[in-house]
């Protein structure tokens, strides 16, 4: 499987987009007429009512681990059953999410998992802690009301819920951005993803499905519930493609019977990670990414469009083509073409401090400093001209030496923005649709400090 650069750097983007997000959502609200700090607590989540503030929480579901990790809540937690398995979590003590006994010696006060038996929620509960079960979420309406559940739980019905939906928002407005780079196709491209040949997939009532949707693929599976399917199934529909775990796919390719199906013939069986149809936190859109290259190979070849996304930007070609026409850019703005100039000019020695695609003032003198560098007039304003010089192999660098581009590197080709704010997905033409194929769309992620 070919990596793909600007599936890193977007996957990078939407973890810190989401981590700004959490982080200026972690105080205490305030009323701001009357300077009284608004009341979080107690919240009754699926008839359990936490009175305070959790100071030590047990995560016992990778799924549930990945929601709180998006959020930015993972100072929260204090012990991690053996799933979870997110290398932020490593520092975390790990139990057996049955052992009642580890669980109480970590010394929490709540325990969020997806299930429990009962004889290990009644001693945890004997004991005084809570246990709040939380189910997986199977569509976008549903994705809010996990998250606002788990913000709820944490960090209070007004805080935390609050960042919650925003961080749902957020990824599902990303996914928004991501469905249209999706290649227009007059025919329907099936796909399905299996889990276990013994008759595990995802099907219509799991969000992995609505994410094959965001990628314009239909599931094969979806009409079918419960997470089952048979080989018949599999047969009549005959997928275009087929997502597995790496054990499937060597089981499928091993398997006559499975030689005539479609995916088989075309060597467009693809293993993932197996957490992808699982985890739904940022995993989802990390998922989404990865199965979209997948199943998209023009985009990543030297067919890669020239388009920007919300949170990276697609590869050029290199073969040469026509020299692009630049979008100004401002002190203000915020987006992807802002990023990838901050990367230009850090590279050139011109930016020393972080940045995160917003267009600051510290931003503003790095431009400056370029067109001064570099024979342009000082703005520091990044007109289309700016643009150009900087993006191209005669940008001189705060040495007086011209720095080629690098060959992999990403310029900011604009295209049209959607229609609709992207901010909240509004674009979305349903609940669980993605928004019309055409390409572009660029939106904001987050609220950042600007540089």
């Amino acid at each position: 499987m070919k990596t793909m650069k600007w599936i890193r750097r977007a996957a990078a983007a939407v973890m810190c987009a989401l981590l700004a997000l959490s982080t200026a959502a972690c105080s205490q609200p305030v009323n701001m007429e009357s300077g009284v700090i608004t009341q979080d607590y107690p919240v009754t989540i699926n008839e359990v009512t936490i009175d305070a503030k959790p100071q030590k929480v047990a995560v016992l579901s990778g799924s549930l681990a990945d929601v709180v990790l998006a959020m930015g809540y993972e100072t929260s937690l204090a012990l991690a059953s053996e799933d979870c398995t997110q290398p932020e979590l490593e520092v975390l003590t790990k139990i057996s999410a049955t052992d009642s006994a580890a669980i109480l010696n970590g010394g929490v006060d709540l325990v969020l998992a997806e299930t429990m038996d009962d004889a290990t929620r009644a001693a945890l509960e004997e004991a005084g802690v809570k246990v709040l079960l939380l189910n997986r979420a199977a569509n976008r309406e549903d994705f809010e009301r996990l998250y606002s559940e788990v913000g709820s739980a944490l960090n209070g019905t007004s805080t935390g819920a609050t960042a919650g939906v925003k961080a749902a928002q957020n990824i599902f407005s990303s996914l928004d951005d991501l469905a249209r780079l999706v290649p227009e196709s007059t025919t329907v491209v099936t796909a399905c993803y299996i889990s276990d040949l013994s008759g595990q997939a995802v099907t219509g009532d799991e969000l992995g499905s609505v994410m094959m949707s965001y990628m314009g693929l239909t599931n094969i599976f979806k009409g079918r519930t419960g997470g089952t399917f048979t080989y018949e199934d599999l047969k009549l529909s005959d997928p275009t493609m087929i997502f597995c775990t790496e054990a499937v796919r060597t089981q499928i390719l091993a398997d006559t019977q499975y030689a005539e199906l479609t995916a088989v013939k075309n060597g467009r069986v693809y293993a993932i990670d197996p957490h992808y149809m699982e985890w739904q936190g940022r995993t989802v859109y990390t998922a989404a990414l990865e199965m979209m290259g997948l199943a998209y190979p023009e985009l990543t070849e030297s067919s890669e469009p020239s388009v920007t996304m919300e949170l990276g930007t697609a590869e050029p070609s290199p073969s040469a083509s026509p020299a692009p026409e630049y979008k100004a850019l401002k002190q203000g703005d915020e987006s992807s073409e802002v990023l990838a100039m901050q990367e230009r000019l850090a590279a050139l020695g011109y930016l020393t401090e972080e940045y995160d695609g917003m267009y600051g003032e510290v931003t503003a003198a790095s431009v400056s400093a370029f067109q001064s560098g570099n024979g342009l007039e000082e703005t520091g304003e990044a007109d289309a001209e700016t643009l150009a010089k900087l993006f191209s192999d005669e940008a001189v660098n705060t040495d007086g030496e011209a720095v080629p581009m690098p060959s992999a590197s990403a310029s900011p080709t604009p295209s049209p923005a959607p229609e609709g704010d992207a901010d909240t997905g509004s674009t979305a033409a349903t609940d669980d649709a993605p928004p019309s194929g055409a390409a572009g769309g660029v939106g904001t992620i987050g609220t950042h400090d600007g540089n």
